[in-house]
């Protein structure tokens, strides 16, 4: 096969990580119409967010044991052209039962496109490039955390809430296209028959970045699914379109990320992860005055807090793991995402009886936890490390 250029790779890895993202949180600002037109409480019309993340964390787990003995391209493949299936039938659900059923398959699917590439990224360009990969990988999430919000209210606002899913299915099928005839084939894997977990829950810097990714990335999806609700009561009284606009705040990741290599090579990713933790909670305790500027710059602070955290600790776990990065990616791919599942359904049951206020307190309280978890275990050197140390 010809080889394929340092761009076109990066591209295929933007579109297909991009695709992957409006997948998962597109539907968010619609959640409020789900509402009214199924007849259901703000806990379940969330579960069609929390409900595709959770598979995202069952799948990890899968390939976690399996990641590193298949081929990467061949997964990412597959599961792309696999993806157009629940998408397309999405188009066709009218039950919110069966939504969720589809909702379920296509999280499950997702993980063989976003953490594959994560490590197909990290094997197969040169280690000079990595930084360039990294900001590519965490700019695709940025620009399909946007784009799939602000195409789904766009799209319901002018037709209605199932064509997002027609949509999402062109594009799966052109981007699968794209990387059966352009994507490389996997030559910098290296394949093992067995996965070695304990060594990696016996790193305690890679555990801290577990417990970071996991808390986080709750308090994150919890803020940000349960603004629809906020933001069409009074004094905002906002429409889906209007809504989906919010998420234009995600602009400040691309920022936040382009500064964080440089920060974090710098002054430490340890260090540089901790200030994205005090960033985003002072972001979402600004969105308690009650303010349409409030709120836009509340959800702007957020937005570069997280991607500040997000991209440290994506780095620092190649920093800190030394094999079976394939099950190390895939482990926390799993715990980031079960945060964002649980963070995506628990803060609506507290909305009842407490509403934003009940938000604002779950989720600081959640950064404060990865805050924690920096401080104690981040500095830890790993048992493994030490007991090797020791024998030598």
């Amino acid at each position: 096969m010809k080889e394929v250029s340092l761009f076109m790779r990066l591209l295929i890895i933007f579109l297909s990580v991009t695709n992957a993202f409006i997948i998962i949180y597109g539907p968010q600002p619609v959640l409020p119409l789900f509402m009214q037109e199924f007849g259901i409480s703000i806990s379940t019309a969330s579960l069609s967010i929390s409900l595709t993340i959770l598979g995202i964390v069952f799948s990890s787990l899968f390939l976690a044991v399996f990641s590193d003995k298949w081929d990467r391209k061949k997964v990412i493949l597959v599961s792309n052209l696999l993806l157009i299936i629940p998408s397309l039938a999405l188009f066709f659900t009218h039950s919110f039962s069966w939504l969720l059923v589809f909702r379920f398959v296509q999280g499950t699917l997702i993980t063989g496109v976003t953490t594959i590439l994560m490590t197909y990224a990290a094997e197969e360009f040169p280690i000079k490039k990595k930084g360039m990969v990294l900001a590519t990988y965490v700019s695709a999430t940025l620009a399909g955390g946007l784009l799939g919000r602000v195409l789904c209210g766009f799209i319901t606002e002018h037709f209605n809430w199932e064509w997002f899913f027609f949509v999402t299915t062109v594009m799966t099928t052109v981007v699968s296209l794209l990387i059966y005839f352009f994507l490389s084939e996997s030559t910098g894997q290296i394949k093992s028959g067995k996965q070695n977990f304990t060594d990696h829950f016996k790193n305690l810097p890679l555990l801290s970045t577990f417990f970071i990714g996991f808390s986080h990335f709750f308090a994150f999806v919890g803020f940000f699914n349960y603004l629809p609700f906020y933001a069409s009561q009074a004094p905002f009284n906002y429409s889906v379109a209007q809504t989906s606009l919010l998420y234009l705040t995600y602009i400040w990741g691309i920022v936040s990320s382009l500064i964080t290599g440089m920060v974090s090579n710098r002054f430490g990713r340890r260090a540089t992860i901790a200030v994205g933790h005090l960033v985003g909670a002072t972001g979402i305790l600004v969105t308690l005055i009650p303010s349409p500027y409030a709120l836009i710059l509340g959800a702007s602070i957020l937005t570069l807090g997280q991607f500040c955290s997000q991209s440290s600790a994506t780095a620092y776990i190649t920093d800190v793991v030394t094999h079976s990065k394939g099950a190390a990616t895939s482990l926390y791919q799993c715990f980031f995402y079960l945060g964002g599942s649980l963070g995506a359904w628990i803060p609506g049951i507290l909305w009842r009886h407490f509403h934003w206020s009940g938000i604002v307190v779950t989720t600081v309280g959640f950064i404060l936890l990865a805050l924690s978890s920096n401080y104690f275990l981040g500095g830890r050197r790993s048992r493994v490390a030490q007991s090797k140390r020791v024998t030598a």
